[in-house]
């Protein structure tokens, strides 16, 4: 019989710990990565809002949004300027939403502009796209790649969320 189990679960062990190490980062990677993930969210939120009540230009909205994600000064985890590939920030300013009981006979004059709201939604959008950059670790690069690239978008309707004809933007 067997006499040596001692060797026999040494050996065992063996096999078993490259894949649990690899499962362990694998985790703790894909933790990171969520992170990240959600960070650009909550950034491209950020632009959006910043669109919709306020009067900066998209230079301006970009470089407030950068600022945000990778500060110096920031508390908790700031991304890397250098793997921040883009940020697309596109304005498409409306006149803001007002409606009105009185304007209705007016609004279905307009059957254009109904149908193109109806049926075309998107056109009348504003949004804010960030593209991240983020290495694979080492040990995962037997799938062939080095890097995957982390993509949020953020859109808002044009002209919603503004009181008052704050849409004059300067332009850089």
């Amino acid at each position: 019989m067997l006499k040596n189990r001692k060797g026999n679960a040494f050996v065992e062990a063996l096999f078993i710990l490259p894949m649990m190490v690899l499962m362990f980062v694998s985790v703790i990677w894909f933790a990171r990565v969520l992170l990240t993930w959600q960070q650009l969210i909550s950034a491209t939120r950020y632009g959006t809002d910043m669109i919709a009540t306020t009067t900066l230009n998209a230079y301006d909205i970009k470089k407030d949004i950068e600022n945000y994600l990778t500060h110096r000064m920031i508390d908790g985890r700031r991304l890397d300027a250098e793997k921040i590939k883009e940020i697309n920030v596109d304005i498409n300013d409306y006149p803001k939403i007002d409606i009105n009981v009185r304007d209705l006979t007016k609004i279905f004059n307009d059957i254009n502009g109904l149908i193109k709201g109806l049926l075309i939604p998107n056109a009348d959008v504003s949004s804010v796209k960030i593209t991240y950059c983020y290495d694979l670790p080492n040990i995962m690069h037997f799938v062939g790649l080095k890097e995957i690239n982390i993509t949020a978008k953020s859109s808002v309707l044009s002209g919603s969320g503004c009181k008052n004809n704050i849409h004059n933007r300067s332009s850089k």
